[in-house]
């Protein structure tokens, strides 16, 4: 009998135990998220940061088109074809074989004239063979447009000086960028009466590299003999950057 009730006291004992500790582990874990209910997130700070790097120019692209006009589509676009290569055989023997010519667009449309009374009429076809040309040497636009322009073509759509490659440029702006975000969340946090404690998140916006553009408004092609020659002086490429930072600040 003896042995039978010391028997049962253990296991009321251990039940007891187990129970206690079950007890201990909801009230620790109800402390645990009762504090974590508690606990406000941190104090967050945005800024924005830009930066920017002017380069020199060190290529050179121009855009051309030859254009022809007939009465039937058939004979503007052989009239054209012979035109594009006249362009682009005297401009591969003014500037080399290191010169890049390329189309970049041809289309075929008829064109239209309004008669009084009647509306509008067809006039015609034209055909419009779109050439860029490209080149390291920035010095040599206006005699590019001067061939061009002796060997038939009949529009120049822009110049751009650019860069053959620009990533230790736009390395240098986004580095801008960043400083500038970071000196701009120093002064907010500053103003407030308070510190960074740390950088939480960096983000790099989209800023792209701006050419610099001569449109053919801006100058004349040598057309007559005796005419000067074309001058256009090559211009810098800016390069820009922004980033935005996410610090934390505390008292």
């Amino acid at each position: 009998m003896g042995v039978k009730r010391s028997a049962g006291l253990q296991r009321r004992g251990l039940g007891l135990s187990v129970l206690g500790l079950l007890v201990l582990g909801f009230l620790s874990t109800q402390c645990m998220a009762d504090s974590a209910q508690t606990q406000s997130p941190p104090a967050v700070i945005r800024a924005s940061g830009a930066g920017q790097v002017v380069a020199e120019a060190d290529r050179v692209q121009i855009d051309l088109a030859v254009v022809s006009q007939a009465p039937e589509a058939g004979p503007a676009v052989a009239e054209n074809a012979k035109k594009s290569q006249s362009v682009e055989s005297a401009l591969r023997k003014a500037l080399g074989a290191s010169a890049l010519i390329e189309s970049s667009g041809y289309s075929l449309a008829p064109n239209y004239t309004y008669v009084q009374g009647a509306g509008q009429k067809l006039d015609g076809y034209v055909v419009r063979n779109r050439l860029r040309i490209s080149l390291n040497d920035v010095h040599a636009a206006g005699r590019i447009i001067d061939r061009a322009s002796e060997s038939g073509a009949s529009e120049v759509g822009q110049v751009q000086f650019v860069l053959s490659d620009e990533s230790a440029y736009r390395k240098q702006a986004l580095e801008q960028a960043v400083q500038s975000a970071k000196e701009r969340a120093n002064i907010m946090a500053s103003a407030l009466g308070l510190r960074v404690v740390r950088v939480i998140s960096v983000y790099e916006g989209q800023a792209p590299m701006e050419p610099m553009r001569q449109r053919s408004e801006l100058f004349k092609a040598a057309g007559a003999a005796g005419s000067p020659p074309t001058s256009i002086l090559p211009g810098g490429v800016e390069i820009r950057a922004s980033a935005t930072v996410e610090v934390e600040v505390a008292p």
